[in-house]
């Protein structure tokens, strides 16, 4: 057993004349063994034993999880060379396999470098899509798998078996098939009107995968208007006809945002009712789904990166929290409560309440940092300089 003494922890709002101005917080020491939270109390200033960590008056926050990453595609370390120019997702994937495959520094440099500028932003878990389909085989996968073995018992993970070149398009049914027997634990899948062509054909195809293996799905539509449209209505009936409700993510949906008005607050009720996510890495270019009125239906709302300087993107930091904060900003969510409210999009958390994420039984999975409040700490960003994954230290800024 282990203890994290000393930290500072959000017990309430605090208000004036109806004006909630912050948070009060107080002062505690948290029990640990086996890596769960056994107890917490009220801090005793106690001399600490060798194992136990002084939190040294730091705020006390969950971990952050990274929701949308892909460990095999970052050029990181790599010195800077702007993307290619590219008509279509083909063009691009397939300049993309060739920009990959001649890179001087080695699948496991690039993949090290994102885990740890995601770990030094507080990231304690990541849902990484890993490519799948017959012109690379299971290399990707593999290699992984493979760099993963350094990092046990330093974050949690899940694996996506993601057909980039089209599940149909690129006939990657075998493929993805193999990767589900080798270690992925989700089904992917890309674009089933689009890039697939026949949306139907594409998703019974992947709903088969998933219910074969008994894993969820988390699948890209990026499709907009009638052929997004479409493709949702097809994706929640198969997902009632399956069984596979609170088991199904779709990443991006900027197609969401063009829901018709009369239908919209039913359809994202339909959503939430049956369990479908959304995940999102809040793009500036004008097709953001509408995160915030999905997230007041009650649909599960997630944040990840997405790119980090790929073939696809030249920006992209690591930082999650960026995410948030941009959320925040562009769907005008700047009060004390909203702020603090949002930061269950990157931790899976409730901050206050009844569900709140501090409580006996739960994971030891926390961030310190030297923020005042949770909502200083989503609107200004401010860096963590501590992480605990299952009690145990995966970052430390000193």
């Amino acid at each position: 057993m282990k203890s994290l003494n000393n930290v500072r922890v959000e017990t309430k709002y605090l208000e004036n004349a109806g004006f909630t101005y912050g948070t009060a917080t107080e002062l505690m020491d948290i029990k640990i063994d086996d890596g769960k939270i056994i107890a917490f109390e009220k801090a005793k200033n106690q001399p600490i034993s060798a194992e136990d960590i002084d939190g040294n008056g730091q705020l006390l926050l969950p971990s952050i999880r990274e929701m949308h990453c892909h460990f095999d595609k970052s050029k990181l370390g790599v010195p800077w060379e702007p993307i290619k120019s590219a008509n279509s997702i083909v063009e691009r994937f397939t300049q993309e396999l060739i920009d990959l495959e001649n890179l001087e520094l080695s699948f496991a440099e690039r993949m090290d470098n994102l885990i740890k500028l995601e770990l030094a932003n507080g990231v304690t878990f990541f849902r990484s899509h890993i490519d799948v389909h017959p012109k690379i085989g299971q290399k990707y996968l593999q290699q992984t798998l493979e760099s993963l073995e350094k990092y046990h018992g330093k974050f949690g993970y899940e694996l996506v078996a993601f057909p980039q070149h089209g599940l149909l398009l690129s006939n990657a049914y075998e493929e993805m098939k193999t990767a589900l027997q080798n270690g992925a634990t989700i089904v992917g899948g890309v674009d089933p009107a689009s890039l697939d062509g026949n949306f139907e054909k594409s998703l019974h195809q992947t709903f088969e995968l998933a219910t074969r293996f008994d894993v969820p799905i988390d699948i890209h539509i990026h499709d907009r208007n009638q052929a997004g449209y479409d493709t949702f209505k097809e994706l929640l009936r198969l997902t009632k006809q399956s069984g596979w409700q609170n088991r199904v993510t779709i990443s991006h949906g900027f197609g969401l945002r063009d829901i018709p008005k009369d239908q919209k607050t039913a359809f994202f009720t339909e959503l939430a009712q049956t369990g479908i996510s959304v995940f999102s890495s809040v793009p500036l270019d004008g097709v953001i789904p509408p995160l915030a009125e999905l997230r007041q239906a009650g649909v599960n709302i997630a944040l990840g990166c997405d790119n980090v300087y790929d073939s696809w993107s030249p920006f992209g930091d690591g930082n999650v929290l960026e995410k948030l904060n941009r959320y925040n900003e562009i769907f005008k969510q700047t009060s004390q409560q909203q702020l603090s409210d949002s930061l269950e999009l990157v931790t899976g958390k409730q901050t206050f309440g009844e569900n709140s994420w501090l409580k006996v039984g739960a994971p030891a999975d926390f961030v310190l940092t030297d923020s005042s409040c949770s909502a200083e700490f989503v609107a200004r960003k401010i860096p963590v300089n501590l992480s605990l994954y299952r009690g145990n230290v995966t970052f430390s800024k000193e």
